[in-house]
């Protein structure tokens, strides 16, 4: 059950977290993840509509939603993204789990500042990373395999690559990410000399 608070403790909830998704500093961004739990605790969305007077259903919607109505994550230069404030959270596992389990998976629209729609991207995408990027991977592990998401929070998985491989997210393919990592990196030259390398009877015995 939600703590009860006054309508005065969940305006300074939100504010608070506006605050330090839009200001740059250590200091302030440190405790983000305090005042993140405390509007987890309290299901804070729930005390806060849209434009449209509806009540948000669930933190991450109102995170991401313009300001005064939600918190504003992620829009502007300077604000915090939403794969930031997942690793703004790793020493704080609840938290971060709770961010984890309801990333956005596909692409949105949220409103602007000005009130125009804009597109609010996945956050696959806002990673700018690949599918194997860990916060990708942990993301996707908490919300398509939570009790392997689970295990590795237990310390049964050393590393969550290891646990996403045994959940089958991942194939187990190191060396062959290697090998393409590589080839990426060599000249045109090497290039050649590397596939005419393929080609010969010392790459065909293995």
């Amino acid at each position: 059950m939600p703590k009860k608070l006054t309508r005065v403790n969940y305006n300074a909830i939100r504010d608070h977290l506006f605050d330090r998704i839009h200001k740059n500093g250590e200091q302030l961004k440190n405790d983000f993840p305090n005042i993140l739990r405390a509007a987890i605790e309290a299901e804070a969305w729930t005390q806060f509509s849209d434009s449209d007077g509806k009540v948000f259903e669930n933190l991450v919607d109102w995170l991401q939603y313009t300001f005064p109505n939600g918190a504003s994550l992620g829009q502007g230069q300077h604000a915090i993204t939403y794969e930031e404030a997942i690793k703004l959270t790793e020493g704080v596992p609840d938290v971060n789990k709770v961010l984890k389990e309801h990333a956005p998976r596909h692409k949105g629209v949220r409103p602007s500042s000005n009130g125009a729609e804009k597109t609010s991207p996945s956050l696959a995408r806002v990673s700018r990373g690949s599918s194997g990027s860990t916060t990708v991977l942990s993301v996707r592990l908490a919300q398509d395999k939570p009790k392997f998401y689970d295990a590795y929070l237990r310390g049964e998985y050393k590393t969550i690559t290891a646990a996403a491989t045994a959940a089958g997210l991942l194939k187990d393919d190191l060396n062959l990410r290697r090998a393409k990592s590589a080839f990426r990196m060599m000249t045109a030259q090497q290039r050649k000399d590397f596939l005419d390398w393929m080609k010969s009877d010392e790459a065909k015995k293995g």
